[in-house]
């Protein structure tokens, strides 16, 4: 079994004031466990989040924090594999974004779903309900 984390969950798990950060936390711990297997996120999630927690505590510490986090530096342990984006990753991207029209998908949801197709990776781990019909999703208040 594989796991693509969402910003979402990241963005939770920074901060401590975030409603679902408890939530985010424990969902967090769990796939870090070996039932879970592989860790993904990608560059584009990786963007959106340190983004979001910059914007929304308005400290860069909390965005290098969250983003050694991501990348496994310092005090966090190197369990996430980040996927960067290439042009034909960017493209399937496009076509994703095009394809779901009717979804509330943000490129950055396009580029995951890209990613976690082509991968083969089984479940997206995501507050956001964007994904469901599309990939399978773990909600992290279901996992925790």
């Amino acid at each position: 079994m594989s796991v693509f984390l969402d910003s979402g969950l990241f963005y939770a798990l920074q901060n401590e004031r975030a409603s679902r950060h408890e939530m985010a936390k424990a969902a967090f711990e769990t796939v870090l466990g070996p039932e879970y297997g592989p860790l993904f996120t990608n560059d584009y999630v990786f963007d959106e989040t340190v983004t979001l927690v910059r914007a929304r505590t308005g400290s860069f510490e909390e965005a290098q924090t969250v983003a050694n986090r991501i990348l496994g530096r310092r005090d966090f342990p190197s369990a996430i594999d980040v996927l960067v984006t290439d042009r034909r990753d960017f493209e399937r991207a496009v076509a994703t974004f095009d394809r779901y029209d009717d979804h509330s998908l943000s490129f950055t949801d396009a580029t995951t779903i890209a990613l976690v197709e082509a991968r083969d990776v089984d479940h997206v781990l995501a507050f956001d309900d964007d994904f469901d019909g599309i990939v399978d999703r773990l909600d992290p208040g279901e996992i925790a």
